[in-house]
């Protein structure tokens, strides 16, 4: 398999799940914002880009039934592994933690395949802890403007939104049944 079979490229204004939007500019509240306001304050905005993934599902986006889309943030991998070293993660150097992400096992996290050719993209991984949502009129003005694009091509698409989906699913159980195991009574 080459880096190849992960990708199309698109250009234009229309939106399927899994496109790349490279340095797409939104907003978010400034972190000095305070809760609650008082009645003169107003809200603090910040202007920032990122790369960003688009995880409504494309027929959601073609039948014009949605105003807005959620996206994923995507870091390069390098990028990845130093910011979580910084927060005291080693474990994300080893090896074991790299079969865990192409296995899909490390919840919040999915990975994207470099591509070399133009667009060219490093290894990144796809965060589901850094979400946004942006109105699909301006996506698809940026997305119009952005030139050549990459496209997540099927069943890469899929993987990405079942990652999601697994990351959204998970349940935390209120009890702890351990001892249950340690039981080990086995009835006749």
């Amino acid at each position: 398999m080459n880096d190849s079979d992960w990708y199309e490229v698109t250009e234009g204004n229309g939106l399927c799940q899994g496109d790349l939007l490279f340095d797409c500019p939104f907003l978010i509240l400034a972190q000095k914002q305070k809760w609650p306001l008082d009645a003169q304050s107003q809200i603090a905005l910040e202007a920032t880009k990122a790369d960003l993934v688009v995880m409504t599902q494309s027929c959601d986006l073609i039948n014009d039934k949605v105003e807005d889309v959620l996206l994923a943030e995507v870091f390069p991998w390098a990028e990845t592994v130093k910011r979580e070293v910084h927060q005291g993660n080693k474990f994300i150097q080893s090896n074991q933690f790299r079969k865990a992400l192409i296995a899909g096992n490390s919840p919040g996290l999915s990975l994207l395949h470099k591509r070399v050719d133009l667009p060219a993209m490093a290894w990144s991984v796809v965060d589901f802890h850094h979400l946004y949502t942006l109105p699909k009129a301006f996506l698809e003005q940026f997305a119009a403007t952005a030139g050549p694009r990459l496209r997540l091509r099927s069943p890469y698409r899929e993987h990405l939104a079942q990652a999601f989906a697994r990351y959204f699913m998970r349940v935390g159980l209120p009890h702890d049944a351990r001892s249950f195991e340690k039981e080990g009574d086995v009835p006749a």
